[in-house]
């Protein structure tokens, strides 16, 4: 099995490299947004025709290398691919052209960027002329994966409130893959974010710690008040708490996520196919304070660190289900009705069999039982011998049968 991973690593420059690469990566950006604004008449996200009309304009107006020139087309096409996707999911119109503030450069692996992983060296390419032997720093774990992994093309991100430069290189493992043992149904939930039931018996519910939504709460009055304020002093603080809420929970997601891929190790997880979520999730009738706290939940980054952890630590892909009616169906006799979970509280009781769980556990079961549909090659009555419900041949075949 491949996985790919990020490794982030800071690149250590003297003022007259930092100053080389900064230039680069202005005129690269200002490249970039010419290119998009002006292809909008045409919106295509055609690499080739893009390269037809804009090379030559590219290294004459920007004294770009042809390499970046390149970049700067591909970097056009593949966020108008974006912007094309992100409109037809949302069923909006595609009525700006992309532009962006931010300093990212892509580069080219062995052309327009090196790297010597063993002395922790890199060189790469600016307007003007090649720089060498930058040193970098990063986590000790990435400092194996780029010995032993393949690298990938990388990307130079500035960080503006630190005033340095950093390079993201995509690494490629090799990891063996594994037969599981059980299967884990997860329910990500508004409530708690996550409920766990195993075909081993095992059920609970992950929390979000006490203090996380209250200090969500604090960052969100904060940013309220700076957005009034206006000046620039404000901005500047609000870009800070934007990042600092960010990076907070971002440390929540990957505790809670590690916690659960610890707990099974030998686990096929089974996770909801969460597409068009913000969409389909009603929240018009809840308070102000709950509604903001579902709709700034997210739940995509948590299944993403989840995933990409099972595949790395214990080389098991996650299975994806439909997420339709999990918390309204009785896994038992496999009844669905809105009256099976009174007032969408956390209590299911089956109207039918009379069955009783909490509302997420029922989520997380059913997702482990349609997963079990997906997994193949693997012993069902070993996996299923600890489910929940004595009926559980019945309630798999019903399963089979609605789903």
């Amino acid at each position: 099995m491949e996985v790919t991973i990020s490794c982030k690593f800071k690149l250590h420059t003297t003022k007259e490299q930092h100053s080389l690469i900064m230039h680069t990566a202005k005129t690269y950006r200002s490249a970039f947004n010419f290119v998009s604004t002006d292809h909008f008449s045409d919106k295509s996200s055609n690499v080739r025709r893009i390269h037809g009309n804009y090379y030559k304009e590219i290294r004459s107006k920007f004294q770009l290398p042809s390499q970046l020139a390149c970049n700067v087309e591909r970097d056009v096409a593949r966020t108008y691919q974006q912007k094309w996707d992100y409109c037809k999911e949302n069923h909006v119109a595609f009525e700006t052209a992309p532009v962006r503030k931010s300093l990212s450069t892509p580069y080219t692996l062995n052309r327009t960027f090196s790297i010597k992983p063993d002395k922790l060296l890199v060189s790469l390419t600016t307007l003007n002329g090649r720089i060498h032997s930058i040193p970098i720093s990063g986590w000790n774990k990435h400092y194996e994966y780029i010995r032993t992994g393949k690298l990938g093309d990388p990307k130079l991100v500035y960080n503006k409130r630190r005033e340095f430069f950093f390079v993201v290189i995509p690494v490629i493992l090799q990891v063996d893959d594994q037969q599981p043992k059980e299967v884990v149904g997860i329910d990500t939930g508004q409530r708690h974010i996550a409920a766990i039931a195993s075909t081993t018996g095992k059920k609970y519910l992950v929390d979000v710690p006490e203090n996380t939504k209250q200090r969500k709460t604090y960052y969100h009055e904060v940013r309220g008040q700076l957005m009034q304020k206006g000046t620039r002093s404000a901005k500047r603080r609000l870009h800070e708490i934007s990042g600092r809420e960010k990076r907070f929970v971002s440390d929540v997601l990957h505790v809670a996520s590690k916690q659960i891929i610890n707990t099974h190790p030998t686990a096929k997880l089974g996770l909801e196919d969460l597409t068009g979520i913000r969409e389909n999730t009603n929240t018009h009738r809840k308070a102000k304070e709950a509604r903001r706290q579902v709709e700034q939940w997210p739940f995509r980054q948590f299944q993403f660190n989840v995933s990409y952890k099972s595949e790395l630590y214990h080389g098991i892909k996650v299975a994806y289900v439909s997420p339709a009616y999990t918390s309204k169906t009785c896994p038992v006799c496999g009844h669905v009705g809105k009256e099976n979970r009174p007032n969408n509280g956390e209590q299911f009781f089956c109207q039918n069999c009379h069955f009783r769980e909490h509302a997420d556990i029922v989520g997380a079961i059913n997702i482990a039982l349609r997963c079990l549909f997906q997994t193949q090659n693997i012993n069902l009555e070993a996996l299923v011998s600890g489910l929940y419900a004595p009926q559980v041949e019945q309630a798999l075949s019903l399963q089979g049968i609605g789903y």
